[in-house]
């Protein structure tokens, strides 16, 4: 078996490697041409080999997406036995449907594009859409992170914690965290404009005073929402309040506004390699891979 970390999971790539039984590394070389084309090679022979290729898909997302095409290709015309590919964060997983007249589906696009290159099997980490995974016929796995970051705010000598979902849907992974923490949760009103993409969370009472909350969603990305949740909460006389997400996007200054809102930290995994990457999905994904094995 062969692990190939991609150029934008090196160390979670590693990582696995280390974590699974008889399993070598397969080193990736990988340039920008002057023209700003990418290329990818694998530096090992592959034929006849089980090989994991793990590469994530966050920003700049069509710069990771073309190496991950070119990692699975590469694998397939070496005549690998098996491609199963991890992408912790699967680029374009938010439109899962049509939403106006003359769109794409982009999220199909990237699905169809990874299996037609040969990828035998995928995991993906907490999809914003499990729709998604719907555009694939391989065989599919959506880890789920939640038991992670119980473990991780467990930890922590939290007072009377609260976990926030960002919206109704999210709920039931709230509550799951929850359950782990053996805490109470909650949920925010949210809504989306569809043209604009503003957020509007209603303004709820919601019984936080002296209590330590945990503001968890899947994905941050510009922040707003979590600055409007945050500031909703200080005015409400929360205590020590933590932004935490599964793929900590943090464009442009999400970080900065997110903090200067309150929050004490943002907790995200490394399905994206930042310095919020404060909890690793490695040990996730070996278990759940030798569990399918």
């Amino acid at each position: 078996m062969i692990v190939v970390p991609g150029p934008a999971s090196q160390m979670l790539g590693v990582e696995i490697a280390k974590l699974m039984k008889n399993a070598s590394i397969a080193p990736v070389i990988f340039k920008n041409f002057p023209d700003g084309e990418l290329y990818a090679r694998i530096d090992k022979d592959l034929k006849g080999e089980h090989v994991i290729i793990v590469q994530s898909t966050y920003h700049p997302q069509d710069h990771h997406l073309m190496q991950l095409y070119e990692l699975i290709d590469a694998a397939r015309s070496a005549d690998a036995k098996k491609i199963t590919v991890f992408v912790p964060y699967l680029a374009y997983s938010r439109q899962d449907k049509k939403f106006l007249n003359g769109e794409p589906l982009s999220s199909k696009i990237v699905c169809k594009t990874i299996e037609n290159l040969g990828a035998n099997e995928i995991y993906v980490l907490d999809i914003h859409s499990e729709l998604v995974l719907k555009f694939f016929t391989i065989q599919t796995h959506n880890l789920i992170a939640l038991k992670l970051f119980g473990a991780y705010f467990k930890t922590l000598s939290l007072v009377n914690p609260l976990i926030i979902a960002p919206d109704k849907g999210a709920l039931e992974k709230a509550e799951a965290a929850a359950k782990i923490m053996k805490t109470d949760c909650t949920y925010l009103e949210k809504s989306r404009d569809r043209l604009t993409g503003e957020i509007t969370v209603e303004i709820k009472e919601i019984n936080v005073k002296n209590r330590d909350l945990i503001l968890i969603d899947d994905i941050i990305s510009t922040g707003g929402t979590m600055v409007k949740a945050i500031e909703m909460a200080k005015k409400q006389g929360a205590n020590k309040i933590y932004a935490a997400c599964s793929h900590a996007l943090l464009i442009e200054n999400a970080k900065a506004r997110i903090l200067q809102a309150g929050a004490m930290d943002i907790i995200g995994t490394n399905s994206v390699d930042s310095e919020c990457a404060k909890i690793s999905v490695a040990p996730l994904f070996v278990e759940e891979f030798l569990r399918n094995k």
